[in-house]
């Protein structure tokens, strides 16, 4: 399914809120079922220790490249962020009980990052057909947890390029399996572009 020569991170969150279950989670373990040699980690939802969780992956893989996921909203659509904002409002408390007020996330850093990989590129590999989810570019990963990591993986990280991607808020109760299956298809084939990018652009 992902053949690597070049080591791209994918992450996930952990359940958080009223759920058990995190979609992302859920992809990324089929994901990794397919591909044993796939790199892969979860990160707490949890604004003081999230930054030492993505670094602690960042020293055990020294990945090429990190491909984080998270969920949401219902619809099938797979939302690649095209940028970082330097911004926390969290409208619920993430798993520690801490509720964000509006604030900068590294008071001395930028207002944004953009994603330091060709997203507009990425979007055009997923085909457009019943078998995937539909794929598009979002500007805005929220004020959550999702774009809090995102931020932090640009500014600390700036060297590896860097894409979240959000997923459906799947759930096998609400969804199909044929649902699960095409978004596992679609990020597949995103983290097979990434890895083909950066094998073609880097010498081995």
């Amino acid at each position: 399914m992902i053949e690597q020569t070049k080591v791209v991170l994918v992450t996930a969150f952990e359940p958080f809120g009223d759920s058990d279950v995190n979609a992302s989670q859920t992809i990324l373990k089929r994901l990794a079922a397919a591909a044993p040699s796939l790199r892969t980690g979860t990160l707490p939802v949890r604004r003081n220790t999230v930054y030492q969780a993505l670094t602690g992956l960042v020293e055990e893989y020294s990945p090429n490249a990190i491909v984080m996921l998270g969920e949401a909203g219902p619809e099938e659509v797979i939302r690649l962020e095209l940028v970082a904002l330097n911004h926390d409002d969290f409208r619920m408390p993430d798993n520690d009980g801490v509720v964000a007020e509006p604030s900068r996330i590294v008071d001395a850093g930028p207002d944004a990052y953009f994603s330091n990989l060709n997203v507009h590129s990425i979007e055009t590999v997923v085909p457009v057909d019943d078998s995937h989810a539909n794929v598009t570019i979002s500007l805005t990963a929220g004020s959550f947890l999702c774009n809090h990591t995102y931020f932090l993986a640009r500014h600390f990280h700036a060297d590896i390029p860097a894409l979240f991607v959000h997923i459906p808020c799947l759930r096998e109760k609400t969804h199909t399996p044929d649902a699960f299956d095409r978004v596992t298809r679609s990020v597949n084939c995103i983290v097979q572009e990434i890895t083909a990018t950066l094998a073609a652009s880097t010498p081995d």
